[in-house]
């Protein structure tokens, strides 16, 4: 899922319902120190305390965010081997809540915004009482924008890759944020803008329903499909298809010259964890089956910004995992693109043939990888 969406998700959840109209609440309690009252009785705001304590304020919303990611990396072995099925249940609950949302039905629970200004003494803002307000109030908000909320936790849980996962989680958390910042420093002017539309803003409510279906639908149809037979026209074609790389031992692998025998090419980086999983089962595979060729690819680090190991650093870290099958490496990425790779771990199987029989992206589990490389023997789709 584009983490686009997801920003966009995390911007319309802003604008639900239920805290739309009370920003003009939080906003009194977050500038009550920075109000200015002129001999006029006009009202201004020192926008360099509002901005502050709208941060602290943020922060507090963000601990709720950290307590998702940190259940998410806690139930890790559920979510693996459960994927697809958390998948599927997970895209259809998606476009249910999206088409709730967007023909208009209510559920009481989910219009109720939970009061926990009880719960704090905030006749007078502090560092203290703005993160907790934060945190307090985000729990409060969570019924509400529950149909985003909840489809980005369902995505992040289907990852194939937890890191994946938990940057869903940030790229939602992004975009449910940034209005607050541009709410702390044009305070007056956002909130008489808001009094003034209300009425325009009931279709975001639309567009986030209509985002919410596609998502959920696009998670199904992606999990329910099965190992692709790709097209001559795509990459089915040896020379479209062929390569040469070399390994960590520096001996050069051509996938031509693997004819008359099964060949599984897996896609994975040193820092994807289901990737590690999925190597482990590789390695048993490998040192069991001698009439399959196990090639691993990887790209090496590009550049500073990137998280991957640089050549070495990836020699080092095969030999102390242990794996003695060959792992490639794609120096300028160009196979990854040649094989349209866009997530990780994703396996293809050729046939003794040499044609491209398809695809699974993301982990699979040993019996389900069994099954695929048995049929690729057979020349089955």
């Amino acid at each position: 899922m584009s983490p686009f969406v997801v920003f966009i998700e995390g911007i319309l959840s802003f604008f639900s319902p239920c805290i739309l109209p009370l920003l003009p609440v939080y906003m009194s309690y977050l500038s009550q120190n920075a109000k200015i009252v002129d001999d006029s009785g006009n009202v201004k705001y020192k926008q360099s305390v509002v901005l502050l304590y709208t941060v602290l304020f943020m922060i507090g919303v963000s601990l709720t965010f950290f307590v998702m990611v940190f259940a998410l990396i806690s139930s890790n072995s559920f979510l693996v081997k459960y994927n697809h099925e958390i998948t599927i249940v997970g895209g259809l609950f998606i476009f249910i809540l999206g088409t709730i949302q967007l023909i208009g039905i209510k559920f009481n629970v989910m219009q109720k915004n939970y009061n926990f200004m009880s719960k704090l003494n905030l006749k007078k803002m502090n560092y203290l009482n703005a993160i907790l307000m934060g945190f307090l109030f985000s729990f409060g908000w969570t019924p509400c924008i529950g149909p985003y909320l909840t489809s980005i936790v369902v995505m992040a849980a289907s990852q194939a890759d937890q890191v994946q996962g938990i940057m869903l989680i940030c790229w939602y958390a992004l975009g449910f944020l940034i209005p607050f910042i541009f709410m702390g420093i044009f305070t007056k002017f956002i909130l008489e803008l808001i009094k003034k539309n209300q009425k325009m803003f009931k279709y975001t409510i639309k567009l986030g329903g209509i985002i919410l279906i596609v998502v959920g639908l696009n998670m199904v149809y992606t999990t329910i499909k099965p190992v692709t037979s790709v097209t001559p026209e795509e990459i089915v074609l040896k020379s479209k298809q062929d390569f040469a790389l070399y390994d960590q031992h520096g001996s050069m692998h051509q996938l031509s010259n693997y004819k008359d025998q099964t060949v599984i090419l897996s896609f994975i980086s040193t820092w994807c964890t289901y990737c590690k999983k999925e190597l482990a089962v590789i390695q048993e595979l490998h040192e069991s089956d001698e009439n399959v060729v196990f090639l691993t690819i990887i790209v090496p680090k590009t550049s500073k910004l990137d998280q991957e190991m640089d050549e070495e650093g990836i020699k080092d870290w095969i030999t102390d995992s242990g794996y003695t099958f060959p792992v490639l490496f794609d120096t300028t990425g160009e196979v990854f693109g040649k094989y349209g790779v866009n997530g990780l771990p994703t396996n293809f199987f050729i046939y003794p043939s040499g044609e491209l029989n398809g695809y699974l992206p993301g982990y699979i589990e040993k019996d389900v990888l069994e099954h695929y490389i048995d049929l690729t023997k057979k020349g089955i789709e």
